[in-house]
């Protein structure tokens, strides 16, 4: 391991360290082109799978509340059917007692 390679490593060690997800993502696009072509490819693939994951939940999280939305139009459609119901019913209950 060449020294540029340990020294990197060894700063964003210390992101990893403390926790600090966002000060290590941080540093590794800040510093990308610092590693070596193996380690970059292999950041961007990462970064890159990372972003296809977080499209693919909101599309997940899009569909579900459209699921959710149609569900509830359904019920809305079956109560106001309810009531037309009874009030037809009502109004023919009126119209036999006249």
């Amino acid at each position: 391991m060449n020294d540029t390679f340990t020294d990197l490593y060894n700063e964003f060690m210390v992101f990893v360290e403390r926790g600090d997800e966002a000060g290590a993502r941080k540093f590794l696009i800040d510093n990308l082109t610092k590693f070596p072509k193996d380690v970059q490819d292999k950041l961007t693939f990462a970064f890159f799978e990372e972003a296809l994951t977080d499209e693919a939940k909101s599309i997940t999280d899009i569909a579900e509340l459209q699921k959710q939305g149609l569900e509830a139009m359904s019920q809305i459609d079956k109560a106001k059917k309810v009531i037309e119901d009874q009030v037809k019913i009502k109004d023919l209950k009126a119209k036999l007692s006249k």
